[in-house]
């Protein structure tokens, strides 16, 4: 009973009326981009303002991990070279796999917008 006691003292309980959900939804666009990956940057062509600039990520971290059940990946821990106006520099993870590259841009801590391309040399 204490043990309960102690546990129940010490809880927050919250009521929420309402909540707000993010959906998404998936757009596909045809546009012939650049992807170079070297050992310190990371850029991809007609990505920014509407497909006209350069996305330049600076390579923080490198890992080799299991994506799934895909199997080994390589993933890249970045930041965006160039601040943004809002948010200032930005972190970004990206995952190259096979055929795929995908990223995941952090516009705050909890926002993530998630791109996948797909890649072939």
């Amino acid at each position: 009973m204490i043990i309960i006691y102690a546990i129940n003292s010490y809880a927050q309980t919250y009521n929420s009326p309402y909540l707000i959900k993010k959906e998404c939804d998936f757009k596909n666009e045809f546009e012939d981009r650049t992807i170079i990956i070297s050992d310190k940057e990371i850029s991809i062509s007609n990505f920014i303002d509407g497909g006209v600039k350069t996305l330049y990520l600076v390579i923080n971290r490198k890992e080799e991990k299991e994506y799934s059940f895909d199997g080994m990946c390589t993933y890249f821990y970045c930041t965006t070279k160039d601040k943004d106006p809002v948010n200032g520099t930005q972190k970004a993870i990206v995952i190259k796999k096979y055929d795929s590259l995908y990223l995941g841009l952090f516009a705050t801590e909890i926002d993530v917008y998630n791109y996948q391309f797909s890649i072939k040399r």
